[in-house]
């Protein structure tokens, strides 16, 4: 929890000074008397429950403490929609993707998931293609016609090489610098997770955290089948992104509908002082409804 107004919290400081005075004004003892004949009655029914005599008090307390909760302005973590610039999908494209450890091969699992993802995310954010095996191509330009997507994903071909870091190069080209404008990118990076470009693949990812374009990595394959992931793990925690391991269809399946919420919806902090001035009016009003209560009762 946050607050935007945190100076007015100095003003709890004040509460004990309120007790303080409840104290002298009710507990302490009067120089004043008088004769009442029924004052045995009295002791024994304060006896019998000597919290009710304070819990008015102590509801007025509490709503105090809240109202002034309230003008400190505070803020949770709640979700919200993301306002995207763009989802580039970095696809690897080389000869590896015919693996078949991953059922009924790598490529065809990745074009089943990506296109899952790319039906999870709202209407409104673009998507884009970038393809990689020895060099990067962008394919498929940021758009919101969904059946270019589909049409694209489902018209990959497969080359040679490896080098997943071409394809993190051509997607970062692909989105607009989101950096102090609001409007962050983000790739999703379909890999097993070899380079032999020569490229660093943390310098690549801390440049797009600098730029606000978080990668999500997703390793596609299986150890022991041409598969490392490793670095997939650096570059995704170095841009802010997730990896998701994948070593079956259905990894990749449960993969997309997690990303698809990380992706369309992020917590942000939103102010809550509605929620606590609702409290607090709720326990003023118990304390002056219990405390009418009891006058009835004496």
């Amino acid at each position: 929890m946050g607050f935007l107004a945190p100076w007015v919290l100095l003003a709890l400081l004040g509460l004990p000074l309120l007790v303080a005075l409840y104290r002298r004004g009710v507990l302490g003892q009067s120089r004043a008397f008088a004769a009442y004949p029924e004052a045995q009655a009295l002791l024994r029914a304060q006896a019998h429950n000597p919290g009710r005599l304070h819990l008015p008090a102590l509801l007025y307390l509490g709503a105090v403490a809240l109202g002034l909760l309230a003008l400190a302005r505070p803020t949770l973590p709640l979700p919200a929609a993301e306002n995207l610039a763009g989802v580039m999908l970095a696809i690897e494209t080389g000869w590896s993707m015919r693996s078949t450890d991953i059922a009924p091969n790598r490529l065809e699992a990745t074009q089943q998931a990506a296109r899952a993802l790319v039906e999870a995310l709202p209407a409104s954010i673009p998507v884009g293609i970038a393809v990689f095996s020895s060099y990067g191509v962008p394919m498929l330009p940021l758009t919101l016609e969904r059946q270019r997507v589909y049409e694209a994903l489902q018209n990959l071909e497969l080359g040679d090489g490896y080098s997943f870091t071409y394809g993190l190069l051509s997607a970062l080209e692909a989105l607009p610098d989101a950096a102090g404008e609001g409007r962050p990118g983000v790739i999703v990076l379909f890999s097993h997770g070899h380079d032999n470009s020569g490229n660093d693949p943390l310098e690549i990812a801390a440049e797009a955290a600098r730029r606000g374009i978080r990668i999500h990595a997703i390793g596609v394959g299986t150890h022991g089948h041409n598969f490392d992931d490793d670095v997939l793990k650096q570059v995704a925690d170095r841009s802010g992104g997730r990896y998701y391991p994948i070593f079956s269809a259905t990894d990749l399946r449960d993969a997309h509908r997690d990303l698809g919420r990380v992706i369309a919806v992020r917590p942000r902090p939103t102010e809550v002082s509605a929620l606590f001035s609702l409290a607090a009016a709720s326990l003023l009003g118990l304390s002056l409804g219990v405390a009418f209560a009891r006058r009835r009762v004496v």
